[in-house]
């Protein structure tokens, strides 16, 4: 996998969604500031239900918040733009990747562009222990085979921002540090990786921030968030006292995923756009 080449810098801040409406709408995210950071894994935990994959999904321009201000390097975009100038560079995967019809080779055939040589296909199939599988219709895999097809296919399209949702859930500790490993690969590239997991345990091998979403808002994850976590790792996982480098919400750094250095606004009036 190649180098980024482009610099990866974002800021998300005072980002807003609420489900239901008038009086009865509540918020499950509630003023969320963020900053990402091409090259580092961050880990999002909490509970489930928490907000975790409806954060995931605004960051990857698939779900319109309320409210929000992004630092992309773009000019002011209404929602609908800011999705398209995105998509090439955030790609997020599922917690349960969708299979098409046809072999594993055909399905990572759908993420080539028109100017990637059908080679590359052989070279994802060998990075993601799949050459075996090659011409296995893709949707007769098991959960963890589907899971290093997605993989393959961002290997693929290496992406400047890779968000994942419960990248690792029902695998063994065994299939579990093998997905690990290969998501080490976008990182040592300079992808940017934003993990939500309800375990806040996992990844930490890999990891370079954890946060927890609690009652709606953000933080950094400490110890006393370990009782009120709903976790299930084992007890090979409980390496709690790993994290490196500078808190996402505390960093004064100047982001921007983009060359130059201009802000993102979208709130509710975009979708009259």
């Amino acid at each position: 996998m190649n180098k980024i080449s482009r610099p990866v810098r974002l800021e998300y801040t005072n980002i807003v969604k609420k489900y239901g409406k008038g009086k009865k709408a509540k918020a499950i995210l509630n003023d969320i500031n963020l900053k990402l950071e091409g090259g580092e894994c961050t880990l999002i935990t909490g509970k489930n239900g928490c907000g975790k994959s409806t954060l995931l999904r605004i960051m990857g321009g698939l779900l319109k918040p309320d409210s929000g201000m992004i630092n992309t390097g773009l000019h002011t975009l209404n929602w609908n733009k800011y999705r398209k100038a995105v998509g090439n560079d955030v790609m997020y995967l599922y917690q349960e990747p969708y299979m098409f019809d046809g072999t594993v080779r055909e399905n990572l055939g759908y993420a080539l562009d028109n100017k990637q040589n059908t080679q590359i296909i052989d070279k994802a199939l060998k990075w993601a222990e799949l050459e075996h599988r090659s011409d296995t219709q893709a949707k007769c895999l098991s959960g963890g085979e589907r899971q290093r097809v997605a993989l393959a296919q961002a290997w693929i399209k290496q992406p400047a921002v890779l968000l994942l949702d419960e990248p690792t859930a029902n695998m063994d500790t065994e299939h579990r540090l093998r997905t690990e490993s290969f998501l080490s690969t976008f990182i040592d590239s300079g992808t940017a990786l934003y993990i939500a997991s309800h375990d806040p345990n996992h990844f930490h091998r890999i990891m370079n921030h954890r946060l927890v979403i609690k009652d709606g808002y953000i933080s950094d994850f400490n110890e006393s968030d370990l009782n009120e976590s709903e976790h299930t790792g084992s007890n090979n996982d409980q390496d709690v006292g790993v994290l490196t480098g500078e808190s996402l919400l505390q960093s004064n750094k100047n982001v921007t995923l983009f060359p130059q250095n201009k802000t993102l606004n979208f709130s509710s009036q975009d979708n009259k756009q």
